[in-house]
């Protein structure tokens, strides 16, 4: 029974006009038999499909604006959004779609193949490149965003005192998940990273800034731990995906110049971890990691001010610290750190599930409140779909 339902919508998905006419509640029908008794039917099957329509239904789109696979779902669900002047926006108007892209990109074990090589500038680099900035301010849809994009307008719009603890930590492991595999695969983005590290050490500043009021309510050394490894990721694995030498010469930079943040953190967890109070082992792995951050930023100021110095100059230009950076390479002494490229497989937790529950059945009320049985003719439906096995 099963098997012939996803044989037919997938026959749907696959006919271009009966995509476009039933391919929306084919979809929705998917979502919702995927959560239907979800850990006793395999989901692998419905997972492809579901990827297989949300590439299908948007391909049109995206080749008339040349941009990428992601780009493509994420302005299908960025144009979710957007309401009337009036009206207040609500995410239930198109949770079912959500929840369908959830799916899709949780049970499709090679969604992140997809992801990770979807970029519209990626490539495996063998020259310099000089790929166009993208900024945090970019609209989705002017610029084709990657995921890391999305990764980076979430992390500067959404740093505020009710601070969203659990979306923070899902997003900082996205970032790693997708290090890993481009690591592991020598995956080489056409990406401006300046723009993750600086939205990375905002974050941390923001952490700081905000220290008693979110100590309160979370555990702020997770998340301060999981950023720092992301900068460790970098610096240890970094040759294996950045796209170019000088790219890693830039993230030397990056953490030089900003070297009071990673200054202040160093101060604030050091303080923490050799007091007896509940953060002292969360401090105290923090203080342990940041181990070659400071490592850099000891080595290389020193130099930076020496050749200041020698040179009479009062401040140096970025091409000067580089220069300083790339000579001074040789004398670095970095630790070896283990596990930076291990991550925890994703899995629903309790709390999740629940919540899930609960949004399948808002779908399927607002499934029955919405379907007009009126506009539906049995004679018309078995004529169209008489040739489905």
């Amino acid at each position: 029974m099963i098997n012939s339902i996803f044989e037919a919508i997938l026959q749907i998905l696959s006919h271009p006009p009966s995509r476009r006419e039933h391919g929306y509640d084919a979809v929705v029908l998917l979502a919702l038999l995927v959560n239907y008794r979800k850990y006793e039917v395999t989901g692998l099957l419905s997972g492809q499909l579901l990827s297989f329509f949300l590439f299908r239904q948007y391909k049109d789109k995206e080749e008339e604006h040349q941009s990428g696979f992601f780009s493509a779902l994420t302005n299908m669900v960025g144009s979710m959004f957007i309401a009337d002047a009036h009206e207040k926006i609500s995410v239930q108007t198109n949770e079912a779609i959500l929840l369908a892209l959830y799916e899709a990109v949780h049970l499709n074990r090679n969604f992140i193949t997809v992801l990770a090589q979807s970029h519209p500038e990626m490539g495996l680099v063998t020259s310099p490149v000089s790929p166009a900035p993208t900024t945090p301010v970019t609209p989705l849809g002017t610029t084709p965003p990657s995921s890391d994009d999305l990764m980076v307008e979430f992390i500067v719009t959404h740093m505020m005192k009710e601070f969203p603890m659990d979306l923070y930590i899902r997003c900082i492991q996205v970032v790693h998940k997708l290090l890993c595999y481009q690591k592991k695969c020598r995956v080489r983005l056409h990406y401006t990273w300046r723009e993750l590290w600086s939205a990375l050490i905002n974050l941390l500043k923001f952490l700081m800034s905000n220290e008693t009021v979110l100590l309160a309510k979370h555990n702020i050394f997770t998340l301060a731990l999981m950023i720092v490894n992301l900068f460790n990721m970098f610096i240890t694995y970094g040759d294996t995906f950045l796209p170019t030498p000088s790219s890693y010469d830039e993230l030397y930079y990056e953490i030089i110049r900003m070297h009071q943040s990673f200054d202040n953190l160093y101060s604030m967890v050091l303080r923490l971890s050799t007091n007896a109070g509940q953060w002292k082992e969360a401090a105290s792995k923090v203080t342990h990691a940041l181990v070659n951050i400071r490592a850099i930023i000891n080595h290389f100021n020193p130099k930076i001010e020496s050749y200041a110095a020698v040179n009479h100059i009062s401040q140096l230009s970025e091409e000067q610290v580089l220069e300083v950076v790339r000579a001074n390479y040789d004398t670095l002494t970095l630790k070896l750190q283990d596990g930076l490229d291990q991550y925890e497989r994703y899995s629903e937790q309790h709390k999740e599930a629940a919540f899930f529950k609960e949004l399948v059945r808002s779908i399927s009320t607002n499934v029955r409140r919405n379907l007009a049985f009126h506009t539906l003719s049995q004679e018309v439906l078995l004529k169209e779909f008489s040739t489905i096995s």
